[in-house]
């Protein structure tokens, strides 16, 4: 055999090797792209899962790469609320929320990310970093429509909004999907209706203001200063709350002056206006009663936040409408309750404004364990 020919033979005999590897995967995945069967970095979905929306942006979940296929998922228990979320109900949601990115970074290589093997709940008592689940990367045979460079593009929207309602046509793919995971999704452009939940709000606020704890922990959690937030690179930074950093840290540093008189109606109208041109109020109701229950929770919400991304809008969640008892005893009698013993558990408004500050987040080295 000449040398051409044994050349020949062993770049054919290599061929055929690699094409009787993919071929697995081609079928499963439906298509005839070898791109779409190279496995996935963790390190590359991560770069853009830590772009997700955290409680505060305290950013607690941790990444431990074991093998090409398996990853396990930790949280720091330092970055929990111990006063503001005891039972770490809405760091749980955080937590799929963070897995439902990681799985839509997977889809671009025709993969998806599997939780198993959930040890419990999340609890703030724990002294040391914590195993939560375990993740797998198993092929999907789904399509995603979901882009990952949404996940970039995701804000938080604290700025005034223009008066321009949510698309009836948008909200409607909103509650599909959310039915997909066992959910409603609800939406109301009554004038009423959101002026009365604005005025909640804002009563809400100053109700807060007067617990002690709250006001240490969240005095500890912002970022007053651009300085501040780049260094810690989490928590929440002033500009991102659409508040001067002066006044917030006076706020939280001495909160009793600000309960009553000319300083209370100062912030009180301060604050109000930031709500101006809110126009569409929405809500969700599922199950809500467990860990499984609360990661499902934050897979439907991460989707719906992104469609509503992908339509270039914006939300701002009221989550302290479901952390006061009173707000929430409110809202749910002026809200269309959820079917099936479902509850009410997270409500924003959603439209559309000025692109607002991005906060800052935690490196994928700093992620990963």
């Amino acid at each position: 055999m000449t040398n051409y020919s044994r050349q020949e033979f062993l770049k054919q005999a290599l061929m055929g090797i690699a094409v009787a590897t993919l071929s697995p995967f081609q079928r499963l995945m439906g298509n005839n792209s070898t791109q779409e069967s190279i496995l996935p970095k963790w390190a590359d979905m991560i770069e853009y899962a830590r772009w997700c929306p955290t409680v505060h942006n305290l950013q607690p979940h941790k990444i431990k790469v074991i093998s090409a296929t398996e990853a396990h998922l930790y949280y720091d228990p330092t970055r929990l609320l111990p006063h503001g979320d005891p039972d770490s109900i809405f760091a749980t949601v955080a937590m799929g929320i963070f897995h439902e990115h990681l799985s839509i970074c997977a889809a671009q290589n025709g993969y998806r990310v599997q939780m198993r093997n959930i040890s419990g709940a999340i609890s703030h008592r724990n002294t040391a970093i914590t195993l939560f689940a375990t993740l797998h990367l198993i092929p999907n045979t789904t399509p995603e429509p979901l882009d990952r460079q949404l996940i970039l593009q995701r804000r938080t929207s604290r700025l005034k909004y223009n008066g321009r309602p949510m698309p009836d046509t948008l909200c409607a793919q909103m509650a599909t999907e959310s039915a997909r995971y066992g959910h409603e999704f609800f939406y109301s452009n009554d004038k009423k209706l959101v002026d009365t939940v604005i005025d909640l709000n804002q009563k809400t606020l100053f109700e807060d203001l007067k617990s002690k704890e709250n006001c240490t922990e969240l005095d500890h959690l912002f970022r007053y200063s651009q300085q501040e937030a780049q260094q810690h690179k989490d928590g929440l930074w002033a500009k991102c709350m659409n508040f001067p950093g002066k006044l917030v840290k006076t706020v939280f540093s001495h909160s009793e002056k600000w309960h009553k008189g000319l300083r209370h109606k100062l912030l009180a109208n301060y604050y109000k206006n930031a709500f101006n041109g809110t126009t569409t109020l929405c809500w969700m109701g599922g199950h809500f009663e467990n860990v499984e229950d609360w990661l499902n929770a934050g897979r439907v919400f991460s989707r719906n936040w992104l469609m509503l991304t992908r339509e270039q809008a914006f939300l701002q969640p009221f989550g302290s409408l479901i952390t006061n008892k009173n707000a929430y005893q409110t809202i749910n009698q002026k809200f269309t309750q959820p079917k099936e013993n479902k509850k009410i558990w997270m409500i924003f408004r959603a439209g559309y404004s000025d692109e607002p500050a991005r906060s800052y987040r935690l490196s994928t080295a700093e992620i990963l364990i």
